[in-house]
C-alpha cells in the first residue's frame, strides 16, 4: 500500500512559504515569455514547492499517481477531498494529456486576440481569461495528479493564466485564499463545474483592482 502524504511537515512551514514566492516568480516569468502550458511545467513548480522540505517518499515531489513502475509508490495511489475522489490513478496520464492539449488550444486563441504585453479591452475579452484561469486551476484539482500540493499548483496556474495577460496574480498560493466562497468553488471543481470559480477569480480582481479592467 502506497506511503500516504496528507499534510505538509510543519517543520517546513517556513521554507514552504519562501519556495511559494519563488515558484510565483518562476510561473510569472513563464507567463510573460507566453510558455507553451505544459505537465513538465507543473512538475517543476511542484518540485519547487517542496525544495529542501520532508517528504514520506522523496519522489513524491513533482512525480504523479499513475502506474509507472519507475515509482511504485505513486501506483494506484488514490485522493480523495472532503467526497470526491481525484481521477483514478491509472487515468491521470490521460486526464493531464487532455488537460494539456485544451489548455495549449485555449492559450492559442487568446494570444492570438492579446499581443504580448496587451491586457483585456473589453469585458467579452476578460472573460474569456477568467474562464481559462478558472478551468486551469479547476482541472488541476478534479485531476488531482500529485499525492500531494495540488492545490496550490492549481492556484500557480490560475496566475500563470492571469499574467499571461497582464491580470494581476491574485490567487494566494500559500495558504489557500481565505473565506468559503474559494472552498466550495475549489469542491465544485472536483465534479467538473468550474464556473464557480469564474466568479471566485472576478470577484478577487475587482478587489485588487478596484475596477473591472
Amino acid at each position: 500500500m502506497p506511503v500516504p502524504w496528507t499534510a505538509d511537515d510543519s517543520d517546513d512551514r517556513q521554507q514552504m512559504l519562501r519556495n511559494s514566492r519563488r515558484v510565483q516568480e518562476q510561473a510569472a516569468t513563464s507567463a510573460s515569455r507566453r510558455d507553451a502550458p505544459s505537465v513538465a511545467l507543473a512538475q517543476d513548480w511542484h518540485r519547487g514547492f517542496f525544495d529542501g522540505c520532508t517528504l514520506p517518499v522523496p519522489y513524491y515531489a513533482g512525480e504523479i499517481r499513475d502506474s509507472d513502475p519507475s515509482f511504485p509508490e505513486l501506483v494506484n495511489y488514490e485522493v480523495r477531498v472532503v467526497a470526491h475522489a481525484g481521477t483514478p490513478a491509472r487515468q491521470v496520464p490521460k486526464d493531464l494529456s487532455r488537460f494539456e492539449a485544451q489548455t495549449e488550444t485555449a492559450v492559442t486563441a487568446l494570444d492570438n486576440q492579446l499581443a504580448p504585453g496587451r491586457g483585456p479591452a473589453d469585458i467579452g475579452t476578460l472573460g474569456s481569461i477568467l474562464i481559462l484561469a478558472a478551468s486551469v486551476h479547476g482541472e488541476w484539482v478534479r485531476i488531482h495528479p500529485f499525492a500531494n500540493g495540488n492545490g496550490r499548483t492549481a492556484r500557480v496556474w490560475a496566475n500563470w493564466s492571469l499574467l499571461r495577460y497582464r491580470l494581476p496574480a491574485v490567487v494566494h498560493l500559500k495558504p489557500r485564499p481565505k473565506g468559503d466562497a474559494y472552498a466550495q468553488a475549489a469542491l465544485a471543481s472536483m465534479t467538473g463545474n468550474h464556473t464557480p470559480m469564474v466568479s471566485v477569480i472576478n470577484t478577487m480582481i475587482r478587489e485588487r483592482l478596484g475596477r473591472v479592467p
